[in-house]
């Protein structure tokens, strides 16, 4: 069986590397990871978490009281990943196998975060009481709520069409030009100081990369990446 991220959990990973960026670090490690993923919205780990009472701005917030800044620069690009980012990721992937699931998604990524037992992630959600078996307990009722809601899919059919989704965005992922307007996106974010992505920091990626047909058809009609940087500024 080859599991596929989804789409939320390929944020979670994006976001961990604009988390290191923010922090100087030259590295993906499980602290990063924890930060994507509680920085990337309502998702199954962020619900799991708060039924158990733990809020996720405060978890983000105690997992960076535990980080210090680097000294590299806050360069855009993939980061390699330390030992213990990799063993996060095989955890994840035996949570998804576990639960005979296709892809893994945020729950299998804080699971595994919870089971590191050494890293951060799992030290700061002790600190909130959350313990792995109550957290993995919670995240079976969702999706088991999940399933028995009145839905015209049964759980096979939707992860099949879970994996077609998968295939297709799998596509854009495996595109250098998507990679290359993605992280012009982030560098144009990192200029202006914003701790987050939006869809005016991706038109300046593509008004930046110059030569391209759509960067043409802007540029005639008078919109250019200094009159977007000055607006979004």
């Amino acid at each position: 069986m080859k599991e596929r991220f989804s789409e939320r959990a390929r944020n979670a990973m994006a976001l961990a590397n604009l988390e290191a960026s923010k922090l100087n670090h030259d590295y993906l490690a499980p602290f990063h990871l924890m930060l994507g993923t509680l920085s990337g919205g309502e998702c199954l780990a962020t619900t799991a978490l708060s039924a158990l009472n733990c809020n996720p701005d405060d978890a983000r917030r105690r997992v960076l009281e535990h980080v210090e800044k680097g000294q590299a620069s806050g360069s855009v690009g993939r980061r390699a990943q330390t030992k213990e980012m990799k063993d996060v990721i095989s955890l994840a992937i035996a949570e998804a196998r576990k639960l005979e699931h296709r892809y893994v998604g945020t729950e299998h990524l804080m699971l595994a975060l919870s089971e590191y037992k050494d890293g951060i992630p799992a030290k700061v959600l002790r600190e909130m009481g959350i313990a792995y078996d109550s957290l993995r307990d919670k995240i079976l009722s969702l999706l088991e709520a999940s399933d028995s809601a009145s839905q015209a899919l049964t759980s096979g059919r939707r992860g099949e069409l879970q994996w077609i989704h998968q295939q297709e965005l799998a596509k854009a992922f495996r595109s250098p030009k998507f990679w290359h307007t993605l992280l012009l996106a982030v560098d144009s974010a990192n200029q202006l100081g914003a701790g987050e992505i939006d869809q005016g920091h991706l038109l300046l990626a593509i008004l930046r990369d110059e030569g391209t047909d759509v960067q043409r058809l802007l540029a005639e009609k008078g919109v250019t990446a200094d009159w977007v940087r000055d607006r979004l500024g």
